[in-house]
């Protein structure tokens, strides 16, 4: 016959099971299943947090949207297993850049946040930027392949305007086309003019 002590003891592995349950729950609700970052809800709730934070304390902060430059392209010629992997490595660069404040977030695909809370001002988030950039820049090891990817990045500022969440992020993701958008102008023009150098060599050629 079981003693009391046994019974407590097996509720008390079955209460500490549930618990451990209960806290997977909670941590796949609010994260990414591929990276583990944060995910859209936990996202909108740790920003809507330090917005009104800000509201109260007179603070800044700063969302940054993010997209991998040539993601498809990656997935089309190496597979879905190494672009997963791919995304799985930002996450954890992005996540090695940030103080224990900040909050990195995959909103899907290959869109990336990070919201840096309680800033001085511009110049600290030009110097994180810088920092993500550095790291996010270094070749990544894919299907035994070293890979070189770009990353664009769109900035805002929230100043106590008493924005919705989803306003700062539409914010920043129209700034985050905007560079993309110029980087794919600049490159352009360097294929023309490369293209225009060529043709007048060839006529120079020519022409001797």
């Amino acid at each position: 016959m079981e003693t009391l002590v046994q019974t407590n003891l097996r509720l008390r592995k079955r209460l500490i099971k549930l618990a451990d349950m209960l806290r997977i729950a909670r941590h796949s609700a609010d994260h990414d299943v591929l990276t583990g970052l944060a995910n859209r809800r936990l996202l909108y709730d740790r920003l809507q947090q330090a917005m009104a934070l800000a509201d109260r304390q007179h603070l800044q902060l700063a969302v940054l949207m993010m997209d991998l430059d040539g993601f498809k392209t990656i997935n089309d010629r190496l597979g879905h297993n190494a672009g997963d992997v791919l995304l799985q490595q930002v996450a954890g660069r992005l996540s090695s850049c940030l103080r224990m404040t900040d909050t990195a977030s995959r909103l899907g695909g290959d869109e990336f946040v990070v919201m840096l809370p309680q800033i001085s001002g511009p110049e600290s988030v030009s110097a994180v930027i810088a920092k993500l950039r550095r790291s996010l820049a270094a070749p990544y090891l894919l299907a035994q392949e070293t890979v070189l990817v770009g990353t664009s990045i769109g900035v805002t500022l929230y100043k106590g305007q008493r924005q919705r969440p989803a306003q700062l992020l539409q914010q920043a993701d129209r700034n985050m086309y905007r560079v993309k958008m110029r980087r794919h102008e600049r490159a352009s023009a360097l294929r023309t003019n490369k293209n225009r150098l060529a043709r007048e060599r060839k006529q120079a050629k020519a022409a001797a």
